[in-house]
């Protein structure tokens, strides 16, 4: 077969077994933000498992890029457990309500049903669809929050960010109640066969500090990776955003296989760090490059993106550094598609990447 035949999930499969590929895996952050290309609303999206399904599949479809997946949002187990979220028509989901308010609550959070709680149902079947439709072509993943995320929508991210101060016992409580209710929705996911990866933007040293992530967030997130890992037989990725250099040692002995960086952050020392012991993603600027760059500009960024990663021990995935925004043209994704199969064509031609 000619490398240039490879099906993404052929190419995904070869990567992982460290055997040639055609081309550098290519993945934008996509999801909910691109729904104005099948034409629905967000809000709609958002509470229809065929509408998440036919987006993935629209744009895979469409762009041939290497992993689909369906996320909870950030809010997604949250709502599960109590907490109201807006859906506006042309935006991501909002936190209207916490689940609670005060510290004496947190006893009395319940442990959901993915079955029956919330949105996971929606999502859980959507997952299904996708899975059914695009799993012989593609590598399809389902997408969640690390419990520190959640938990910021459970009870707010400021009174989270007070209560670690003046309550910290309490907050050690409620992270358990997190995992475990996280716990529930891998559980119900790994039967599905797929993937399962973690973003979690309020762990970002940009929001807290190292000692705080690793008393309030990595001892949950820890339960979490290794139900994923129990419950499907390999780590899953993570995604943090903002800053995030201060807990990739952490974040990198606590289990995962793939960090997905900010733009904040630089390839180059991510590479350094963690490169010989886990897969490093990222990470063109969503905002200022693809959503608002030319083609030049996307071109140029997914070139130095690959210039600084492609030589990364245990693999490189060209990305973008976040979710490609509300409103951004497919064409504008097409460009970051062509880019990376221009520039990463294997093996890699260096000439090509100095100029």
């Amino acid at each position: 077969m000619s490398k240039e035949e490879m099906t993404p999930k052929e190419r995904v499969q070869a990567f992982a077994k460290g055997e040639e590929i055609d081309r550098i895996i290519c993945i934008p952050d996509m999801g909910v933000t691109m729904v104005p290309f099948i034409g629905v609303t967000a809000r709609e999206y958002y509470h229809s498992a065929e509408l998440m399904a036919n987006l993935e599949i629209a744009l895979f479809k469409r762009l041939r890029h290497d992993g689909v997946s369906i996320s909870t949002s950030l809010r997604g187990v949250a709502e599960a457990m109590g907490a109201k979220v807006g859906y506006p028509d042309y935006g991501i989901s909002y936190l209207i309500e916490p689940a609670i308010k005060s510290v004496d609550e947190i006893e009395s959070l319940k442990i959901i049903d993915p079955l029956k709680d919330g949105n996971l149902p929606v999502l859980i079947e959507a997952i299904r669809l996708t899975r059914d439709a695009l799993s012989d072509e593609v590598d399809v993943g389902a997408a969640m929050s690390g419990p520190f995320s959640v938990a910021a929508s459970v009870v707010g991210t400021e009174r989270l960010l007070k209560w670690m101060i003046k309550y910290p016992k309490q907050v050690e409580t409620l992270m358990e109640i997190i995992a475990e209710c996280n716990n529930r929705y891998i559980e119900e996911v790994a039967k599905l066969g797929v993937s399962i990866g973690f973003a979690d933007p309020v762990s970002s040293t940009s929001l807290i500090s190292p000692k705080q992530f690793r008393k309030f967030s990595l001892p949950a997130l820890q339960k979490n990776i290794n139900k994923i890992k129990e419950k499907t037989g390999s780590a899953p990725a993570i995604h943090i955003c903002g800053k995030s250099k201060g807990i990739w040692e952490e974040v990198v002995n606590a289990g995962v296989s793939n960090f997905s960086i900010d733009n904040e952050e630089d390839l180059e020392e991510a590479k350094k760090m963690m490169g010989d012991r886990i897969t490093i993603t990222g990470n063109v600027p969503p905002v200022d490059v693809v959503y608002a760059g030319t083609k030049e500009d996307i071109f140029r960024s997914v070139k130095e993106c690959i210039r600084k990663g492609h030589d990364s021990k245990k693999g490189y995935v060209l990305s973008t550094g976040c979710q490609i925004p509300m409103n951004t043209p497919i064409e504008k994704v097409e460009m970051f598609m062509e880019a990376g199969r221009t520039y990463g064509k294997c093996p890699i031609d260096l000439n090509l990447l100095d100029e």
